[in-house]
């Protein structure tokens, strides 16, 4: 029987202080339990409410590493994907360029079967602006043998906003760049799209977009065959 999850060990997690196995085995919990995908859906929100109320803050720490750490430690109040599978390769992430992938990421991403999942947690624009470049960047690069690298686009969160027909002013660039890529897929999570219908969103999404029933999930299923993870 599985032991509870402490608040302790989450916030280890989101704070990329486990190690590999450890990681793994949380990663395992959360492809399997619900309630622990909830949780972490949670921290998504809660995280997004402490942002949206102090943007300043939140502004501030994007150029000063030792706040960020301070700024997001508190209990359950991480994102806590940012931390799958950094200690074992599986993840890597530019603090400072947030917009374009470099070099030896892309080269990662080419070990690992040429295979990404690029994940998006908010509408923020700039992370919105960050995540269509870099889907933009991995759709149009190939492999080692002039191949495309298949490239997933999983939104959860607020990020759900931008596969939305309406309320993205992005939408027909979205549009756009699934027409031109065939190798790139969009995806949706319905926790999220159940979290908006809560609150009184209608969503109707974009065309040619797959929904799943828990991005948590999808992302589990993908690291376990292998796939590069990336986080927005």
């Amino acid at each position: 029987m599985n032991t509870p999850v402490s608040d302790e060990l989450l916030n280890a997690f989101a704070d990329n202080q486990l190690d590999g196995a450890e990681k793994a085995a949380l990663l395992e919990r959360l492809a399997a339990d619900d309630a622990l995908r909830a949780k972490v859906c949670e921290t998504w929100h809660l995280k997004e409410l402490v942002r949206s109320a102090h943007p300043q803050a939140a502004a501030r720490t994007r150029d000063n590493r030792k706040s960020w750490h301070l700024f997001w430690r508190m209990p359950l109040a991480a994102g806590l994907l940012i931390a799958f599978g950094a200690a074992s390769g599986w993840f890597a992430h530019d603090e400072y360029d947030r917009s374009w992938i470099p070099g030896p990421e892309m080269e990662a991403i080419r070990s690992h079967g040429n295979r990404v999942v690029l994940h998006l947690v908010s509408d923020e624009p700039v992370q919105i602006e960050a995540a269509l470049r870099k889907a933009e960047q991995l759709a149009k690069a190939r492999d080692r043998s002039g191949g495309p690298i298949q490239v997933e686009f999983v939104a959860n969160g607020t990020g759900v906003h931008l596969l939305q027909e309406a309320g993205s002013p992005l939408a027909q660039r979205v549009v756009a760049m699934r027409k031109t890529y065939a190798n790139l897929r969009l995806i949706a999570c319905n926790e999220a799209i159940e979290r908006l219908h809560e609150k009184g969103e209608q969503v109707t999404l974009l065309p040619d977009v797959d929904v799943v029933s828990s991005a948590v999930s999808q992302i589990a299923i993908r690291m376990g065959q292998g796939w590069r993870y990336l986080q927005v």
